[in-house]
């Protein structure tokens, strides 16, 4: 039997994490949380996470590099 990876399951119930660089990371609510990030949307299912990132994070870069610009 093959296992699915928790990040392609569209089931799985999922969190939005943001670090200090204000960048995000779609991580599985079964997960402990590393160190430097902070949840901020979630748990919910992977698609309505997907959805959150696609309206929130308009410009990938690091925070720091934003204001440097």
């Amino acid at each position: 039997m093959e296992k699915l990876n928790p990040f392609d399951d569209e089931n799985q119930r999922s969190l939005i994490l943001e670090n200090e660089e204000k960048q995000f990371s779609l991580w599985p609510d079964f997960s402990e949380i590393p160190a430097g990030w902070q949840p901020i949307f979630g748990p919910a299912l992977r698609a309505d996470c997907i959805s959150w990132l696609e309206s929130h994070w308009q410009d990938m870069r690091p925070a720091s590099q934003r204001a440097a610009s």
